[in-house]
């Protein structure tokens, strides 16, 4: 095996270079989200239930992590999934017809 001799300032650049690699694929990955349990999504977002977790699951417009018999979830994927689960209402679908007449 060759050696090969690397000055000091060739060193430092390549661990330079190394650490930049490492920030960008931390900042990609998000390094703030979480995995959490079941139980966990369910008291973190009261707007869920079991049954709606599930059926998102199923299919397949929440991501889920099986470590044997626990599912995994990512904070931010529930947060998304949320989020898309908005509907805009117009005014007029707001007032009931026997408002509106009244």
């Amino acid at each position: 095996m060759e050696k090969s001799n690397y000055t000091l300032g060739e060193l430092i650049f390549d661990i330079g270079c190394l650490l930049k690699k490492y920030e960008e694929t931390m900042i990609e990955n998000n390094s703030t989200a979480k995995l959490l349990k079941t139980k966990q999504v369910l008291d973190a977002y009261p707007i869920l239930t079991q049954y709606g977790l599930e059926q998102a699951v199923r299919e397949n417009k929440i991501p889920v992590i099986k470590r044997g018999k626990l599912n995994y979830y990512d904070s931010n994927d529930i947060e998304n999934y949320i989020k898309n689960q908005k509907v805009s209402i117009s005014n007029k679908e707001c007032i009931s017809e026997k408002v509106k007449y009244v």
